[in-house]
């Protein structure tokens, strides 16, 4: 008998329920009292079986900014990067990442007052600023 798939301690038996732990990691932000802050004021809503209070995934992406885009849901389903995750992994500032994203050209979730990015986000954008350098370039040599 083929062996079953062992769940994370942190993941639900519902795929579509994330528990407080969980949200914790996939934000990288968060605490006891920012999430009763957040539900006391209608931002986050809680679901409880009796024993766990968890968060459905279509509330949780609403909290961060809207519902991730057609054919995308796998990407943001994935936990959130950092501003210096980003600046590491794409050789610039935290700064400069932050700038991108509130000038719109990197987009960004928001948790609370913290920016997160989605990995797969991140690799469009790169691919794009790679892209307008290296046209700029040439059209400075022409």
């Amino acid at each position: 008998m083929p062996e079953q798939p062992r769940s994370s301690p942190h993941q639900a038996s519902n795929p579509d329920l994330f528990d407080r732990a969980r949200l914790i990691q996939r934000w990288q932000h968060g605490s006891e009292s920012f999430f009763q802050r957040h539900e006391r004021h209608g931002r986050l809503t809680a679901v409880t079986d009796g024993t766990k209070v968890r968060y459905r995934r279509h509330d949780v992406h609403a909290f961060e900014g809207g519902q991730p885009p057609a054919g995308m849901e796998a990407a943001y389903a994935e936990d959130l990067l950092t501003e210096f995750q980003v600046a590491r992994l794409s050789s610039v500032k935290p700064s400069y990442v932050l700038t991108a994203a509130r000038r719109g050209e990197l987009l960004a979730r928001r948790i609370g007052s913290a920016y997160r990015f989605v990995p797969a986000e991140v690799e469009a954008w790169q691919k794009r600023r790679f892209l307008n350098r290296k046209t700029l370039k040439s059209i400075q040599k022409s």
